[in-house]
This record gives structure tokens, sequence and C-alpha cells, in this order.
């Protein structure tokens, strides 16, 4: 039995990941796909625009096998550490022989090559970033000048656009981690990540971006862009009309700011005391998530980092320990696996899960209690608290009690 995975947000789900999985179950030859997912919030530091569960229904329909939720804790972070966690659970599953991602590069050894040549170098390129940093360059151009190079810097591309930056991460972690996992990568056809236009050609496979942005605009031109089951999904769930954006948060997000301006915000996840003072001074002028978030972007700080932030004092995410700088000393915490859905006939990959994992696999979150316990059960009771604050924001009948997470059983299809 051979397995595949990927690390995904599909938010949505759309034609370029249906590829992705199409592609990667024939050039690896495997017999599952094994999907590792954020939950109700994303990398960018958004929430996603429709829940867990029906971004897990839609990429079941769609060919998953199966779909583990990514913490939100590392759903919430800078690529490094996003990767550095899926990765980290992936391998602790002992299930998976490849990682499929999709690059610009296309190239598998290049991003293994560089990502050996970061380990080697790490506290070389550590030292040169922060000094770059602290001359004013932007984090992005300062880690790039920051690269071991004779002239020319070959690696230089894997830097430049979001997908490619992501799949070095996820090398590298496989190689910190010495992962029996192989990577596996193919050239992207879509047209990139941050291209939000939606082309003419129904066979043109559109950013998420781009979808999620004509579903605020013009939602009807999403359904050539999508596969059929997950325009559905969309449709039924009435997300074509009102998806979920960070301003469905600015209500929460302004009394948070309200209730801890006096203490300030630095003891939140990725917030410096600079950001955090900008923060305190700027309260007065708050009007929408976006356009505080707009308010504070700087040269240093780009508006991912600040929606990052912004999330992490909304959803109460803490700086942590084991978020060391040098990732060769790192060792990330995930002390278990959520389960979101499978398919029925995929049984025999939940069997192998269970029979050969070394963390637990969670089903159902009331019954976590028996399997986890200290700072792990805590982990897990913060993506359930973040799930409740998400379902929060939905429409509900009145007389209807509110959402609890914790009896969501997974999605079968």
């Amino acid at each position: 039995m051979k397995t595949a995975a990927v690390i995904a947000e599909y938010n949505p789900f759309h034609k370029g990941h249906q590829y992705h999985i199409e592609k990667t179950r024939r050039e690896t030859g495997a017999d599952f796909i094994l999907a590792v997912m954020s939950g109700d919030f994303v990398q960018r530091g958004a929430p996603a625009l429709t829940n867990k569960y029906n971004r897990t229904k839609m990429a079941l329909a769609c060919g998953v096998d199966a779909v583990i939720e990514l913490p939100v804790l590392y759903a919430l972070s800078s690529a490094e550490f996003f990767a550095g966690g899926a990765v980290a659970l992936l391998d602790a599953l002992h299930v998976a022989d490849v990682l499929s991602f999709g690059s610009e590069a296309g190239e598998v050894s290049l991003f293994e090559e560089c990502a050996q040549m970061l380990a080697r170098n790490n506290e070389e390129i550590l030292h040169r970033t922060k000094k770059l940093l602290k001359e004013g360059c932007s984090y992005p151009s300062a880690r790039l000048k920051a690269l071991p190079h004779d002239g020319h810097n070959r690696f230089a591309p894997l830097f430049s656009s979001p997908n490619n930056i992501l799949g070095l991460e996820y090398c590298k972690a496989l190689y910190a981690l010495n992962s029996n996992i192989r990577p596996f990568t193919f050239s992207r056809k879509d047209r990139g990540y941050h291209d939000t236009s939606l082309g003419e050609d129904p066979s043109c496979l559109s950013s998420a971006s781009a979808i999620r942005l004509a579903l605020s605009h013009n939602p009807k031109v999403v359904k050539n862009h999508v596969p059929g089951q997950v325009y559905k999904i969309l449709k039924d769930n009435q997300l074509l009309s009102c998806p979920v954006t960070e301003d469905s948060f600015s209500r929460l997000l302004y009394y948070k700011l309200l209730m801890e301006r006096e203490q300030g915000f630095t003891a939140y996840l990725d917030c410096t005391p600079g950001l955090s003072d900008k923060i305190c001074k700027n309260i007065p002028l708050f009007t929408t998530f976006t356009d505080f978030a707009q308010l504070l972007k700087s040269k240093e700080l780009t508006l991912t980092r600040i929606n990052r932030v912004l999330m992490h004092i909304l959803l109460n995410i803490k700086k942590q320990e084991a978020f060391l700088p040098d990732f060769t000393r790192r060792k990330l915490p995930v002390p278990y696996a959520r389960l979101l859905g499978f398919r029925r006939e995929s049984s025999s990959l939940l069997k192998a899960i269970r029979q050969s994992s070394a963390i637990p696999l969670i089903t159902k979150p009331a019954h976590a209690r028996r399997l986890l316990t200290g700072e792990d059960y805590h982990m897990l009771l913060q993506d359930v608290r973040c799930g409740c604050v998400y379902e929060s924001l939905m429409p509900c009948m009145p007389g209807v009690p509110p959402f609890n997470e914790l009896k969501q059983p997974p999605v079968i299809l």
C-alpha cells in the first residue's frame, strides 16, 4: 500500500487542486491520497471562506481519501512553521511514502539541495538575515541576500514565489527530521498564487485568490473554475453570496484590542514590542480588521505578518517555546492527529494509521481526554475553541444551541 500526502488549505478547493491530486496519484502510483489541511483559519492570517467540514467534503468529493486537521498553531504561522508542523504531523503517522507539492521550479533535486545547504549554513544565514533586517531590508529580501553564493545564486528562484517557498520549507522539515517521506514536485499549471483574475477559458486553472475575489464580486462566474461538487457545496451553504472574510471578525478583534490595550500584546505569537506599541497607539483609529491591518503595514512588516498577529491576538495564541529560530534544534509539538473526514472505501488507510502512528488518531474531540493529557490536551482544546469562535459568526436559528466543536464527528463520504 502506497500513500501520497499533500498539505493544503483548499480555500476553496478548485480545479488546480484536482489536477494536483490526479497527477500525484498517477505519477507516484499512490493507492491513497492523505491530506493535512488547515482548519478554520489559514496561513495568510485570515479565516477560511467556509468551515473545515465543508472544505473536507470538497476534498473527499474530488479524490482525497482522508483529511487530517493541521492544528491552528501551525495553520496560522509563517511558511516555516506551517510547513514544519504539517511535516512533523505526517512523519509521526508513519504511513506516508511521498509528500507531493506543486511548484514553479518543478525540480525536486533543487529543493533538496537547497534544504541541505540551509541546514549546513543555518547559523550563518540567521546572523546575516538579522543584520540585513536591522539595515532596513524586508524579511524576504534579507533572507535571499543572506544565502551563501558565489556571484550567481541558483537557489534564488526558490525564494521568489509562495509555492516555491513552501516547497523548500517542506524539504527543510523532512531533512531536519531525517524522515523516510520522499518529496515529489511538479510544475504548476495554474495562473499563479497572487493572480486575482479568472481566466475566460473554463479549462484555465485559476488561483484560490481569484476565486475568493470573484465570490465577493461576481459569484456566478466561479462555476466554471471549481469542480461541480465544490460549486454545489458553495451554493448549498450560501457561500456564493456571503463568504467569511477577515472583516467578519472586526467587532471581535476590536473588543479584544480594547480589553488588553493597557498590558500590550507582546505575549502573542509573532508580536514584537514595536508592533505592540503601534497597535496600542492606533486602536482609536480602528474601523475594520482589514483597514486596521493596512494602517499597521510598513516596509519591515508585511500585511500577511500583521494579519497573523491580529488573528493570534483574537484567538489567544501565545508565543511558543518550541518555535526556535534554529530549525536544527527545533522540535515542534504535534501530539495528535485529528481526523476531519474520510472515504468509506479508504478505511484500510485509517487502519494503517491506527496500527503505525506514533500519535493518537482523534476521531471525535470529546473522546480525546482519554488519549491526551497536559499540554497535549490543551493544544487540542485550542483548536476546538478556535473552531467555536469561527462558528459563532455563522447565522443560526433562534433557540438552537451554539455549535459544539467537541461533538463533531468526521465527515464520511
